[in-house]
């Protein structure tokens, strides 16, 4: 009996069973300590790329911060986009202008799925559906989350797909809607992960500030080019007003002896034998008189402008007229002339006269420019809004310095 009893109390007299739960508890363990190790080198992982992505927004920021020009600015941004989160490609939509009615397509950057002539043309417009979605949502979305809201056949949707658009960002400023980025997927065909999202939205922050700062420098170097241009037409027309006037006052003081000089040579004229040969020196002068009333008369007429004779006109006839008054100049200085004239010009209106002298004296300028044996070409075609008439020769053109100088009165650089 008592035999029995003390076999019941030892079942495992060789102590194979419990070196078993013994093993199985070191084996528990270490799969617990292995399972540690790894959950912590995902975490220090992880750690590690929210430290490189925190480190790579500073310097962007800090780059950002010094670059105004917005291509610069988005072609920085939309690189380190693609580099940092190994995407195939991005793109950006932004309204560069509040009175614009639409996003417009500027930039993509990385392996461009695009095949499409009409990329320069896309657009999102504010009255899309797209654009509302965003409006009010105020966060990114995937594109079978966008699915879900537009239908496929909207041709928003149909530039997303052919962007190859994963995930879309808006970028939002004061309640207002800037622009989209649109994202492709990645090149190792996974999903966009948590950390990826992050870096993107805190990212996309810091372009909206950036973008905006870059658009409102560039408006501002707009309008300062606009004013500095409405500047200079101010100080020529006052310059043209001002000469106006001494025109005007030095021709009345001129015509007035002219006119005494005209009459005695009149007079020196009547009394003088006609085959007597001071009448020719007289006729010189007479001559000489008349052409000095011309030039006040034109001095009076710019002070003074005529009423333009508006008709309408067929302009190749105004040029080869004007062209066929100077032919025989250009013949002796052996310069060859072209007209490359539209059989068809569309009738404008104009000045007929005035416009011949235009004509004539851009035709001067050729041939007192242009060295022997050169070419003018005179070539007028239909353009959207009229006509368009070039003038081109092969001489030395106007230096840079006097092009702004080019519509002054009187202006010349031809020393005679």
């Amino acid at each position: 009996m008592s035999d029995r009893r003390s076999s019941s109390n030892h079942p495992d007299p060789t102590g194979i069973q419990t070196e078993k739960r013994i093993l199985e508890s070191v084996g528990l363990f270490k799969s617990a300590v292995e399972d540690k190790i790894n959950r912590l080198a995902q975490a220090n992982k992880r750690l590690k790329q929210k430290i490189f992505d925190l480190y790579t927004i500073f310097e962007l920021s800090r780059k950002l911060n010094s670059v105004l020009d917005l291509d610069d600015l988005l072609s920085e941004m939309l690189s380190t986009l693609v580099d940092q989160l190994g995407i195939r490609n991005i793109a950006i939509f932004l309204r560069r202008d509040p009175k614009q009615d639409k996003l417009s397509f500027l930039k993509l950057k990385g392996t461009s799925p695009v095949s499409s002539p009409q990329t320069k043309h896309w657009e999102i417009s504010t009255k899309g559906e797209l654009y509302r979605l965003f409006l009010t949502e105020k966060e990114s979305l995937f594109l079978e989350e966008i699915r879900a809201f537009i239908n496929d056949d909207d041709p928003e949707m149909k530039i997303l797909r052919e962007l190859d658009c994963k995930l879309c960002v808006p970028l939002i400023s004061r309640e207002e809607l800037v622009g989209i980025l649109s994202l492709g997927s990645k090149k190792t065909d996974l999903r966009f992960s948590d950390s990826d999202l992050e870096f993107i939205f805190v990212l996309a922050d810091h372009l909206t500030v950036a973008v905006e700062n870059a658009i409102l420098y560039e408006n501002q170097k707009s309008v300062n080019a606009e004013l500095r241009k409405t500047q200079r037409q101010l100080i020529q027309s006052e310059k043209l007003a001002a000469l106006g006037q001494l025109s005007a006052s030095l021709a009345h003081e001129v015509n007035n002896p002219l006119g005494i000089i005209k009459n005695y040579l009149q007079i020196l004229s009547e009394g003088t034998d006609k085959s007597d040969r001071d009448q020719s020196s007289i006729k010189t002068m007479k001559d000489e008189v008349n052409r000095i009333a011309r030039i006040v008369r034109s001095l009076l007429d710019f002070s003074r402008p005529e009423k333009e004779e508006m008709v309408v006109l067929d302009l190749s006839s105004v040029l080869r007229e004007s062209v066929s008054l100077v032919d025989k100049e250009f013949l002796r200085k052996k310069i060859t002339i072209k007209q490359d004239l539209s059989a068809r010009l569309s009738p404008v209106m104009g000045d007929r006269d005035q416009l011949k002298q235009v004509f004539l004296n851009l035709l001067v300028n050729s041939r007192d420019f242009t060295p022997e044996g050169g070419e003018v070409e005179v070539s007028a075609r239909n353009a959207d809004s009229g006509v368009t008439i070039e003038f081109s020769d092969t001489g030395p053109g106007i230096p840079e310095e006097n092009l702004t100088r080019i519509f002054e009165p009187f202006f010349t650089t031809k020393e005679e």
